[in-house]
């Protein structure tokens, strides 16, 4: 499988507690990607806000926030300068052959960023200093792969979540082809942990177990959008 390179192996480590990670002067102007089956390209814009400060960008696709390994996405270009105070914007091209017809899969784009070279400066030279510490900024959003012959729509499967109480939990399936991503959930007055991959997201046709002692009571939860706004849902568990 093809590998990328990255600037700093270390920024994944940095990157992987969070589906996206904020960093001020670099960014994303996006929460989340949806690509189409069947769509050439989509693209994206990502951003310098830095008033001097450019940047030289890496961007790719992975299977994974924590992996190197690629997904079937190409992106161009890969690498590329981004002057401060601009926006650039880089297209997606996908090779969807291989990837399920019947739900969605998830993929990760990363774009990470280190300072641009610069001159050293007149009392570098007349020291004698060459090395220099130069400390890279990244973000990762989710990119969704959407087959475009799927029932209903990821709103509905996000309303449509059933909930069902067992003996180490309240058990949240997922009936549909959809990936939902949940922003919080409280059952009984009690705030539910989403402390894992797996609690914040449920997979298509997947269900997780959430701890509760709870026996029953008014179940909201709230979903990230494919806006990546919030919406809120109720639902009574008697």
């Amino acid at each position: 499988m093809t590998r990328i390179t990255l600037f700093f192996p270390v920024l994944m480590a940095l990157l992987c507690s969070s589906s996206a990670v904020v960093a001020e002067g670099f960014g994303i102007n996006a929460t989340r990607l949806i690509y189409p089956q069947g769509a050439g390209s989509i693209a994206v814009t990502l951003r310098n806000t830095q008033p001097a400060l450019p940047y030289l960008v890496q961007a790719a696709v992975s299977l994974t926030p924590d992996s190197r390994d690629a997904a079937p996405f190409t992106v161009t270009p890969p690498v590329f300068r981004l002057e401060a105070k601009s926006e650039s914007q880089v297209r997606i091209t996908g090779n969807d052959a291989s990837l399920p017809k019947d739900r969605e899969s998830v993929f990760y784009f990363q774009a990470m960023a280190i300072p641009a070279a610069t001159e050293p400066t007149a009392s570098q030279q007349s020291a004698n200093v060459s090395a220099t510490a130069q400390f890279g900024v990244g973000n990762i959003i989710k990119l969704f792969y959407r087959p475009t012959e799927l029932p209903a729509d990821s709103g509905s499967a996000q309303k449509n979540l059933r909930f069902t109480r067992v003996n180490s939990g309240l058990r949240v399936s997922n009936p549909s082809p959809y990936f939902v991503s949940l922003a919080s959930l409280t059952f009984a007055g009690q705030r539910l942990k989403l402390d894992t991959p797996d609690a914040l997201m449920i997979a298509p046709f997947g269900s997780h177990i959430y701890p509760t002692t709870a026996k029953s009571g008014a179940i909201d939860w709230q979903t990230i959008n494919d806006q990546g706004g919030v919406d809120a849902f109720k639902q009574a568990l008697p």
